[in-house]
């Protein structure tokens, strides 16, 4: 097996990313395909594939909807990257 997959996407200038659960656990405990807005020491908040703030984070609302955005184009890999890592994730 080749192990989790990741889907890492960075915001325009921010010093933000996205990132998806990689863990077998964490997939598996939180079943709706979502990924984090992150800063570069943590995870700040967590959106559905289908859109909706699971946890709003406290950034600029243009943040906010740059995250949202991406979330939409990126729809798709979230929700197949999410159940592949429950199911082949790590550890």
């Amino acid at each position: 097996m080749e192990g989790p997959r990741t889907l890492e996407v960075s915001l325009s200038s921010y010093g933000y990313h996205m990132e998806i659960d990689v863990k077998k656990d964490d997939c598996e405990r939180e079943r709706t395909p979502h990924w984090h807005l992150c800063d570069r020491r943590s995870r700040l908040g967590s959106i559905t594939a289908y859109g909706l703030w699971i946890k709003k984070p406290r950034v600029d609302r243009v943040i906010m909807r740059e995250a949202e955005m991406l979330t939409s184009r990126y729809s798709s890999e979230i929700k197949q990257t999410y159940e592949y890592n429950r199911l082949y994730g790590a550890d």
